[in-house]
């Protein structure tokens, strides 16, 4: 027996010793750049070692992000005892900016999990459910319908995985928890917005139908669109380093050759997946088409666009340049929109910072719980945060 608890308690220290490594290496290096290996040496230990206690990277960030979340103090610290507690977003995000590597780490899972098969899915949904249930207590006592109260909730944990996006590609620029306490603050002044109706439900198809008439309808997809459709499918499953060319034209049903003469290299093709999948919009002036347009499309292209956000947040990301560029665009773009829309000069800004962060963030809640958010009212229908004593505008037309 002594044996046995003295095996468990070595087992023990050496799981800790993987995660510190692997919270070290995933914050100097980025998650999907760092090798299992790497893990190990930074651990002390061998590959085969690592591999009894973690089976894939996946894993281990799996449970870098709940450890943190358990951390005593932390806002899931009591979880296990049923125990949870209604905490200000505000302090929250506070205490989680003072948290090494907590938003860069989070921001991976965030990205990644979005796909059922892996190994953190179920623990950020359930996480979701949480923090609904812990939102749902902060605010409900503001006014406001059943309905009003989760949308507002909506808003809140969508504007807040947004701007931890744009926090880490804009350093220094996004306060956030000055946006969530200004968020919270304008609900505790003016109350909770009334929801707008709920949009018709379709009727159900009958199973397959809807795939049998894109099929019909759709032309026979050239090499160029299966090569993409291949690498953003894979891309959404593993990331851009885990995907290799060759899976890639396998998926795409091509000779590696054929590939290369479209691609000839793997950066080359990560370069010609997000120039389609960040393609512009019909009017780029106006966020709400680009909204519209990303609605429009099949779940695998919106997946991938996330997880490729989430991921390139590192600077030595090949894909860093171009998403940061195209964050920055919608940033600008929507300032001159609140602009040209009379909001007040110095409020323009941040204002333009919780809109894209809400679009961002209610595109993660999309991915995760597709059947309940309602992104077109989510976004549409929001006004950003603001100070109090000032008449609530109304709400832009996104």
């Amino acid at each position: 027996m002594a044996m046995k608890r003295g095996s468990y308690r070595t087992g023990r220290e050496r799981v800790e010793r993987i995660l510190d490594a692997s919270h070290e290496l995933f914050i100097s290096t980025g998650y999907r750049a760092t090798s299992l290996r790497d893990i190990a040496a930074a651990s002390g230990i061998s590959h085969p070692a690592l591999l009894r206690h973690f089976g894939s990277k996946e894993e281990i960030l799996t449970a870098l992000v709940d450890r943190l979340d358990r951390k005593p103090g932390n806002w899931r610290a009591d979880g296990a005892s049923g125990v949870e507690r209604a905490l200000s977003a505000a302090e929250v995000a506070r205490r989680n900016e003072a948290e090494t590597g907590w938003i860069p780490l989070f921001t991976a899972l965030l990205g990644e999990a979005t796909s059922p098969e892996h190994p953190g899915h179920e623990l950020m949904r359930t996480r979701r459910r949480i923090a609904g249930r812990l939102g749902v207590r902060l605010l409900g006592g503001l006014g406001g319908d059943e309905r009003s109260v989760k949308l507002a909730v909506q808003r809140l944990s969508a504007g807040w995985d947004g701007l931890q996006i744009l926090s880490l590609y804009f350093p220094g620029r996004i306060d956030i928890p000055g946006l969530l306490g200004a968020y919270e603050d304008d609900l505790r002044a003016y109350g909770i917005p009334p929801a707008p109706p709920a949009p018709p439900r379709l009727p159900d198809a009958p199973p397959g139908a809807e795939a049998a008439g894109e099929a019909a309808a759709r032309p026979e997809p050239t090499p160029r669109a299966r090569a993409f459709e291949s690498a953003a499918c894979l891309y959404a499953a593993h990331g851009y380093y885990g995907t290799s060319m060759q899976a890639v034209a396998d998926g795409a049903g091509l000779t590696k050759a054929a590939l290369v003469h479209l691609a000839p290299t793997k950066r080359a093709l990560l370069d010609l997946v997000v120039a389609e999948l960040t393609a512009r919009a019909p009017d780029e002036s106006d966020p709400g088409s680009r909204l519209e347009a990303f609605l429009g499309r099949p779940r695998w292209q919106a997946a991938a666009e996330i997880v490729l956000m989430c991921e390139a947040t590192v600077p030595s990301h090949p894909a860093h340049a171009l998403m940061a560029g195209r964050l920055e665009y919608s940033l600008a773009s929507t300032e001159r929109d609140l602009a040209a829309a009379g909001s007040p000069a110095e409020e323009v800004r941040t204002a333009a910072q919780w809109l894209v962060a809400l679009a961002l963030g209610g595109l993660v809640a999309w991915l995760y719980e597709p059947g309940d958010v309602e992104l077109g009212t989510l976004v549409a229908e929001a006004v950003p945060p603001r100070p109090r004593g000032r008449a609530a505008p109304e709400a832009l037309a996104r």
